[in-house]
């Protein structure tokens, strides 16, 4: 994901194409880490156009407190504790930041997707370098 990112913002200052950008990108992964360290990581960033999506567990009060931590979590029903839940990669990074509330599996979820989809952006928030 950290190279769709990087393509992303620079597709809106090149004359290139965005599959130019992304092939090049591919190979130049400090090229990728420099400009996601660069990032603004709030409103009105490329980092809303993307969805992240999870198979969750979790019961209905779960499911409710998961929802109220944050309006733009989406939520489809698909058993009696199983969930279909996406949200943007912004959304996720400002509940990791700003929601010191959600319930403790959500956020371990949602760390653990970030680490391993965008672990630059993931160690600019939890201080885990990268």
């Amino acid at each position: 994901m950290e190279e769709l990112i990087a393509t992303a913002a620079l597709t809106t200052a090149s004359r290139r194409t965005p599959q130019e950008i992304y092939e090049s990108l591919k190979e130049r992964k400090e090229r990728v880490r420099k400009i996601l360290k660069g990032i603004i990581l709030k409103h009105g960033t490329v980092l809303e156009h993307n969805r992240l999506v999870f198979l969750a567990e979790a019961d209905e009060h779960e499911m409710l407190s998961t929802l109220l931590a944050n309006r733009f979590f989406e939520a489809t029903r698909l058993g009696e504790r199983t969930w279909l839940l996406s949200c943007s990669l912004r959304i996720a990074l400002s509940v990791l930041v700003d929601n010191p509330d959600v319930p403790e599996g959500l956020r371990e979820g949602l760390s653990e997707a970030l680490r391993e989809v965008a672990p630059t952006i993931w160690g600019r928030v939890s201080g885990g370098g990268s």
